[in-house]
């Protein structure tokens, strides 16, 4: 039976890692039907809470997930690295990773039309989009809301990604070999931006290793998280406008010199 490895990098989600992982878990006979065993990767970034300790609990009551803990915070893009290592290292060609935030505001119920559509569209990357005609949005502030919507338009204008609208929303699904030639031009740990913007890069170097790309509606529910939202909207903007011109600026280059 293939693999799918369900990676929730996260720090300080104890009010809400719990019930997330009963959520994956809640999927695992139909993705058994499919064809595929789930594996749940608790990516725990140092955190000063019950994370830690509530993943463990998991771990012992399903049996099926796993703890990564990191020894020092390295932030989301450290937990992105942590995953693409984990994947590459128990995975195979035919195996899946998602990757999704660890605060409750994703449904693991969606994974099933993702996998259809990285299946039957031969994608490499399929992502749980907000800018779908079904998409849908509950609990964000009208105003990150509009930051978002700008956010946009920005990134489409200056990446030029075919196929994709979001570019930020860290629900995802990846097949092995698109990860494994990511891995292969960009090194072991392929995601450097610090900030939130790690998942517009890590999504611009898969497209610059020839990946093929889908989007799915979804409903985000930040109405479910809890606990204060650890993005700094101002900081993390500025630090995605100016990562999105210095990727495309890095591409250029590479291909003049090539």
């Amino acid at each position: 039976m293939k693999k799918i490895f369900a990676a929730l990098p996260c720090y300080n989600e104890g009010l809400n890692i719990g019930e997330l992982i009963d959520k994956w878990n809640d999927q695992k006979e139909k993705l058994a039907d499919r064809g595929y065993e789930l594996t749940v990767v608790g990516i725990d970034d140092c955190s000063t809470d019950d994370t830690k300790q509530i993943i463990l609990e998991k771990r012992g009551k399903y049996g099926n997930v796993e703890l990564l803990a990191h020894e020092v915070n390295k932030g989301l893009c450290g937990g992105l690295n942590s995953a693409i290592g984990y994947f590459l290292q128990n995975g195979t060609d035919g195996d899946l990773l998602v990757l999704m935030d660890g605060d409750n505001t994703h449904d693991p119920v969606y994974i099933h039309e993702m996998v259809e559509k990285l299946l039957s569209e031969g994608k490499d990357c399929v992502i749980a989009s907000r800018y779908c005609e079904n998409s849908d949005i509950t609990g964000v502030a009208r105003h990150r809301e509009f930051m978002s919507d700008m956010a946009k338009v920005y990134y489409s204008a200056v990446l030029r990604v075919p196929d994709v609208k979001d570019y930020t929303c860290g629900y995802r699904l990846y097949t092995y070999p698109i990860i494994e030639k990511l891995v292969s031009r960009y090194g072991s740990e392929p995601i450097v931006e610090k900030s939130f913007a790690c998942m517009m890069e890590l999504l611009y170097k898969l497209y610059l290793v020839g990946a093929s790309f889908g989007e799915v509606g979804f409903l985000l529910r930040y109405d479910k998280k809890q606990g204060e939202s650890k993005m700094r909207v101002v900081k993390t903007m500025r630090k995605s406008l100016v990562t999105a011109v210095s990727l495309r600026i890095g591409n250029k280059k590479s291909k003049e010199r090539s």
